[in-house]
């Protein structure tokens, strides 16, 4: 059964904002979305693990990437510069980065004083950070290259993607499980889970005007086949927005923050 939040209940002052991961106005966007909201608590998508994986490795990976990006680009007959812009590419250069949610978060809790807690689940990201040396060979980066510059879909695509999942309307409300996605995996379940409750214990035990939690919008969606972090936590639509452009999810129309 899903939990229910009691009104009046810490979990009443948190809010839901949902973002396309990789977005490149992501950082930008986040920046004006806390300054707006001006929250005292936050919570971020981030494992400590893939925190330390990332703050350790962030010149080695680059090095690979490089390294292998110009053998890739090489079978092409690109030139490296090129081959680094292409969107695929962009898109890599980025999940190896600290995440644009956790550095616009660290800088406004800096300048605010508010509290930031990582909530992802330490468990999952290793098992995801464990294919990364498949996604940086020179094989994939390769096939990545032949793909079309204009193969990945617009932002507002996503953003309107989203939006309807959120608000779970029409089509984009699936089966998970027989999308083949992640979520689908029982140790998505179990990250949802784990986040869900590591959110309510923080907000249980600290007081707080108002918090945010910033992560992907998956886990603001409803009516999946497994719990999603805003179920889990009995969320309603009055308290979730998307990034790119503060949407009310229980509203149709675009409104700014």
């Amino acid at each position: 059964m899903r939990s229910r939040s009691p009104s009046g209940s810490p979990v009443s002052r948190l809010i839901l904002v949902g973002a396309v991961h990789g977005d490149p106005l992501g950082y930008a966007r986040t920046q004006l979305c806390l300054h707006a909201l001006q929250p005292d608590l936050l919570f971020v998508e981030l494992s400590p693990y893939g925190k330390a994986f990332r703050s350790d490795n962030q010149a080695a990976l680059q090095r690979t990437l490089h390294s292998n990006l110009s053998v890739a680009a090489g079978k092409h007959a690109m030139p490296l510069r090129r081959a680094l812009g292409h969107p695929e590419i962009k898109a890599i250069r980025r999940q190896l980065a600290l995440p644009f949610e956790y550095r616009a978060a660290f800088r406004y809790s800096r300048a605010s004083g508010a509290g930031l807690f990582l909530v992802d689940d330490s468990s999952f990201s290793r098992r995801i950070i464990a294919s990364w040396p498949e996604m940086l060979s020179a094989e994939n980066l390769s096939l990545l290259l032949s793909l079309s510059r204009e193969s990945r879909f617009a932002m507002t695509s996503l953003y309107d993607l989203a939006a309807r999942r959120i608000r779970s309307e029409g089509p984009a409300v699936f089966d998970l499980a027989k999308a083949g996605t992640a979520e689908a995996d029982p140790l998505w379940k179990l990250r949802e889970r784990r986040m869900a409750d590591a959110v309510r214990s923080v907000l249980w035990s600290r007081h707080c005007r108002k918090a945010v939690y910033l992560g992907g919008w998956r886990h603001l969606a409803t009516g999946g086949n497994l719990p999603s972090l805003r179920e889990l936590l009995g969320i309603g639509p009055s308290q979730c927005h998307l990034l790119d452009r503060g949407l009310l999810c229980s509203s149709a129309t675009t409104e700014p923050l």
